[in-house]
């Protein structure tokens, strides 16, 4: 859920960083008929490699550097046995390591800060249905649930841990532990939000779960489903 904020939160505020254009324009000088443009063109055709480029080679990871990364979130006696998968910018996902437990675990993506994530494997088809939405191009949450949301069952009582921060270094430990359709009367926990929990949300819905902290900026506190 965390990633899911942070992606979203990107989204609505991307850009691409200012390439000095307009500063090279007033200091080019003048050759017979005016600027260069060719000059101007070249100028403009290696910016935008370059935008496009450096993104991928600052966060390009071995096979090995990508396992070690992304089971970071899971208690460490899971951490051998999990997947691992990797997603394309189509958020289609590839399986790098077979695990042998239930565990899936997942690396840092490409928004800013770090985040990295295991969940049983009943809730992998919610990451995937996220990925497709972001992929698709929404940019809320209202938009991410227009159509009411995944239709998955989620194992009852299974487990989401995510190591989230600004950076690798600052990142903390948060967790879930999904509880489908439960409620305040089902399990005995209050659905009032609490720094240091537990406490449940999205009480009633498919997606409840017991939260152990505060939710992520961005995050509703109603269900944005159906």
């Amino acid at each position: 859920m965390a990633k899911l904020a942070d992606a979203l939160d990107s989204k609505s505020s991307e850009g691409h960083p200012s390439c000095g254009f307009e500063s090279h324009l007033r200091h080019q000088p003048r050759e017979a008929g005016g600027i260069n443009v060719s000059r101007i063109k070249n100028l403009i055709l290696s910016c935008l490699l370059i935008q496009a480029i450096l993104p991928s080679l600052a966060k390009a990871q071995s096979i090995e550097e990508s396992i070690a990364e992304a089971v970071l979130a899971a208690p460490a006696s899971l951490r051998n046995g999990a997947t691992v998968i990797v997603r394309d910018p189509r958020g289609i996902p590839k399986v790098v390591r077979q695990g042998t437990n239930t565990l899936v675990c997942e690396p840092d993506g490409p928004q800013s800060g770090f985040a990295v994530e295991c969940y049983h494997e009943s809730f992998k088809p919610v990451m995937d249905w996220t990925y497709k939405r972001l992929a698709e191009g929404v940019r809320s949450f209202a938009e991410m649930f227009a159509d009411g949301g995944p239709d998955v069952n989620i194992a009852p009582g299974s487990m989401q841990y995510a190591l989230v921060g600004p950076s690798r270094e600052q990142a903390v430990q948060r967790m879930q532990i999904k509880v489908p359709y439960a409620t305040s009367e089902s399990t005995g926990l209050s659905t009032t939000e609490r720094p240091n929990g537990p406490w449940l949300m999205w009480a009633g819905t498919a997606a409840a779960h017991i939260m152990f902290e505060k939710r992520p900026p961005g995050v509703p506190f109603d269900y944005p489903g159906q």
